[in-house]
C-alpha cells in the first residue's frame, strides 16, 4: 500500500465498523470479487486471488455487520441503511464451482456480471491473456510484467504466436469462464445475471459512440438469454472516461436500470448509478481491515467535500 493508504489504515484501526459507517450521506456498501480460489492462479498477475477461507471470513463480517439486500431493494433506494450487496465481475468459472455454493449456503443474494464475448470460453479477456503470458515467462525463469491495455491486443496475440502458446488450446483445456448453462443455473437459483460490456475494453479508450455499442450489444445479448426483471450493467474497469452524455443515453435509450463503476465508497450525482468496492485489494489481511480504511477515508473526504464521483 502507499503511504497514505497505510497511515489510513493504521489510524482506522482502533475505531469501530459500526461508528465509521453510520452518518446519513454514506453511500451504500457494494463490495465485488472476480475469484476465489485455493489453487495457484495465473490471474494473480491482476488482483489479488482469495482463499475459500479468506471469502468466507470476509462474508462473515459482512453478516455481522450489515444486512444483505435484494438487486429489487437496491433498486428502490430504501432502507439501504447498514447494508450491502454483492457482485463479481468477469464471469470466471469459480463463480459457479467456488463462490455461488458459498453464497447459497449463507443465503446472500448476488448478482454475477460476464462478458458475452467470453461466455462458453470463446475468447480470452486481453489482461488475462497478458496474466498468462507473464506465468509462462516466470515458469521460464523470466521476469515480466505485462498490464496490457485492449489497443494492444494484437500485440498480446503475436506474443503468444511466437512462444507458442495456443489462445484456444488454453480455452479449451483450462475453461476460465462460465457456460451459458451455468449462468443460467445461477439465475434459476436466485442469482442476477449483469452485463459487463462486450468484451472488457478500457472505456476510457474509446469514444462515446463505441462506449454505447458496448453497453447496447451487452444488454442486448443479457436480454435474449435471461429473463432479467432488472437490468444491471457494471462498468468494466471503472466509469472514468464515461461522460454524462452516455449516462443520458443510457436513460434515454432506457438500456439499463441500474449501473455501476468501481470508485469504492463514493456518492454519486447520476441518479441510479452506484459505485462499488473492490475487494481484493493488496495488503488488507481481512474485509474488516480493508472496510474500517475505506470508511475512515470516505469520512476524512466528507469533511473536504471529496466524497462525491467527479466526471466531465
Amino acid at each position: 500500500m502507499k503511504i497514505l493508504s497505510q497511515m489510513l489504515s493504521l489510524a482506522s484501526r482502533p475505531l469501530s465498523i459500526a461508528g465509521l459507517s453510520s452518518g446519513e450521506d454514506v453511500p451504500v456498501l457494494l463490495p465485488f470479487y472476480h475469484l476465489v480460489s485455493d489453487q495457484a492462479h495465473p490471474f494473480q498477475y491482476n488482483y489479488p486471488v482469495l482463499s475459500t477461507r479468506r471469502f468466507r471470513e470476509d462474508l462473515d463480517f459482512l453478516l455481522k455487520h450489515f444486512e444483505p439486500i435484494s438487486l429489487e431493494t437496491l433498486r428502490s433506494g430504501l432502507n439501504l441503511k447498514n447494508s450491502f450487496y454483492l457482485s463479481f465481475d468477469d464471469g470466471l468459472r469459480e463463480c459457479f464451482e467456488v463462490i455461488a455454493p458459498i453464497l447459497k449456503e449463507k443465503g446472500v443474494p448476488a448478482t454475477f456480471f460476464v462478458n458475452p464475448a467470453f461466455v462458453d470460453n470463446h475468447d480470452l479477456f486481453h489482461r488475462y491473456k497478458a496474466a498468462v503470458l507473464n506465468q509462462f515467462f516466470a515458469k521460464k525463469g523470466v521476469m515480466s510484467d505485462l498490464q496490457n491495455t485492449y489497443a494492444d491486443l494484437m500485440s498480446l496475440d503475436q506474443m503468444a504466436e511466437d512462444v507458442g502458446l495456443n489462445w484456444q488450446e488454453y480455452l479449451e483445456k483450462e475453461n476460465p469462464y462460465m457456460t451459458l448453462e451455468q449462468l443460467s443455473q445461477l439465475e434459476r437459483e436466485g442469482f442476477t445475471i449483469g452485463a459487463h460490456s462486450w468484451d472488457h475494453p478500457e472505456f476510457w479508450l474509446l469514444d462515446e459512440e463505441r462506449q454505447l455499442d458496448e453497453i447496447r450489444e451487452s444488454m442486448e445479448w443479457l436480454a435474449a438469454n435471461f429473463s432479467p426483471k432488472i437490468k444491471t450493467f457494471a462498468f468494466p474497469f471503472t466509469d472514468f472516461g464515461v461522460s454524462r452524455f452516455v449516462f443520458d443515453a443510457i436513460r434515454r435509450e432506457r438500456l439499463c436500470d441500474l449501473t455501476f463503476g468501481t470508485a469504492g465508497l463514493k456518492l454519486e450525482k447520476e441518479s441510479r448509478h452506484y459505485q462499488r468496492l473492490p475487494m481484493e485489494q493488496k495488503g488488507y489481511k481481512s474485509a474488516g481491515h480493508l472496510l474500517k480504511t475505506e470508511y475512515f477515508s470516505y469520512q476524512l473526504k466528507r469533511l473536504v467535500d471529496q466524497h462525491v464521483a467527479k466526471r466531465q
